[in-house]
């Protein structure tokens, strides 16, 4: 893949100008990657993504895996579960 395609594929987000993937290019994979990502541990981000979350609706973050939206916002969620919001 040429680095047109790649920079297309990536945008800088928030105040740490961390890149991820745009939510068009999301994947369950990637999501799951990320959560593993910041939680720490692969078996405690499995139980995460299978737990309701109140800023998903009270909605399970793998139940929200299905579309691009629910993508994207589980992946704000881990974001702010990154930078302390919670």
């Amino acid at each position: 893949m040429n680095q047109r395609s790649l920079n297309a594929r990536y945008y800088n987000r928030g105040a740490m100008h961390r890149e991820r993937p745009v939510a068009e290019d999301t994947e369950r994979e990637v999501v799951i990657n990320r959560a593993i990502e910041v939680i720490g541990d692969k078996e405690e981000a499995m139980r995460w993504l299978g737990m309701p979350v109140r800023a998903l609706g009270y909605a399970t973050p793998i139940s929200r895996l299905n579309d691009r939206d629910g993508q994207t916002a589980v992946l704000d969620v881990l974001d702010q579960l990154e930078h302390g919001v919670f």
